[in-house]
């Protein structure tokens, strides 16, 4: 390459072309959408796509014993954009289910079953062979009654497969036969958009989710380990956990039994005993009485009358730090 450019070799440069005798690298140039900065690493990435793979191979397993047809399921795409984005791929009119994600991830999500999809779901499910159909008409209230027991029954498989991440508690908000009346997210906000290709026979059809980002937020910014996720309860949710399990023990049923000291009766004293005869036991008034609870040694009482009925007021816990230098029976009991 020569050392002094010519004024057709830089305007060659100018122009954006390598001057002459000059090789050009191969560089690859990816364009930045800054209205949509990537936000899921590798790592997350790789971690969707064994989830939504899972959900697939769940889907597979119900359609083909719903419909009682060999139904293939395959993931096509697990992918960020926007929602603007994902409205303008939903055909029209569309069969968008609408469902609450739960309090503890918050937000919403879509599944468009596709006008298709659907029709071919009610045929099947009410007898038909699920012959391809043309209709180019949105889903009547029985209709969408119908296919809303599938939704439900997709966003159950959904949870199931994202319950080691998030928890998710799906339920059902509402219908959308309109693409540009769904109103989950703002048109500008980042969503994952999962496309899952669905085919029986003859009949292709194509099944699309979208979750926004934001609800995924904790699944996105946690670190990647070796060991399997829990879902994180709060404060708060713990506490609320810990007063329902105490009051599951306060109701719970538990045998006590007052001791009484041994002591020993001749068989002729035994044979001589009487209706209405009072027992001399040996044990004093002042020494106390030991509850059991379900067999165990853990109170001391004394022994008094209370409404007509024999009672027993504790005087003593017994346990490890405290049942040192309290009176101890050992001398057994009435059997």
């Amino acid at each position: 390459m020569a050392d002094v450019f010519s004024q057709k070799d830089i305007d060659s440069l100018l122009k954006g072309s390598a001057p002459s005798g000059v090789p050009q690298a191969a560089v690859e140039i990816i364009p930045y959408n800054f209205l949509r900065p990537p936000r899921i690493a590798k790592d997350r990435q790789a971690l969707l796509n064994g989830i939504y793979q899972r959900i697939a191979v769940s889907l597979q397993a119900m359609f083909s014993s719903r419909l009682r047809t060999a139904v293939d399921v395959t993931l096509g795409s697990v992918e960020q954009a926007t929602f603007a984005e994902f409205i303008f791929s939903l055909a029209t009119p569309c069969a968008a289910y609408v469902y609450q994600l739960g309090d503890r991830v918050g937000g919403q999500g879509v599944l468009d079953l596709g006008s298709d999809f659907s029709y071919y779901l009610i045929d099947r499910m009410f007898g038909g062979p699920g012959e391809a159909t043309d209709m180019k008409r949105g889903l009547t209230l029985l209709e969408r009654s119908v296919v809303r027991g599938v939704s439900d029954k997709v966003w159950g498989i959904v949870a199931e497969a994202w319950a080691d991440h998030l928890a998710f508690a799906p339920a059902y908000g509402g219908f959308e036969a309109s693409p540009d009346a769904l109103q989950v997210a703002n048109r500008e906000d980042n969503v994952l958009v999962a496309n899952i290709e669905v085919r029986a026979g003859s009949f292709g059809g194509l099944m699309t989710m979208c979750i926004p980002l934001l609800t995924l937020e904790g699944f996105l910014q946690e670190k990647p380990t070796r060991h399997s996720h829990a879902v994180r309860a709060s404060a708060g949710e713990r506490e609320v956990t810990r007063g329902i399990l105490e009051q599951a023990l306060r109701g719970a049923r538990l045998d006590l039994r007052a001791r009484f000291p041994l002591f020993q009766l001749k068989a002729r004293e035994v044979g001589q005993l009487e209706v209405g005869q009072v027992i001399h036991t040996g044990h004093p008034s002042d020494v106390p009485v030991e509850l059991l609870v379900r067999g165990q040694r853990r109170l001391l009482g004394t022994l008094g009358q209370s409404r007509r009925y024999v009672g027993l007021r504790v005087t003593h816990v017994l346990n490890s730090q405290r049942s040192e230098g309290l009176p101890r029976i050992v001398r057994g009991r009435v059997l």
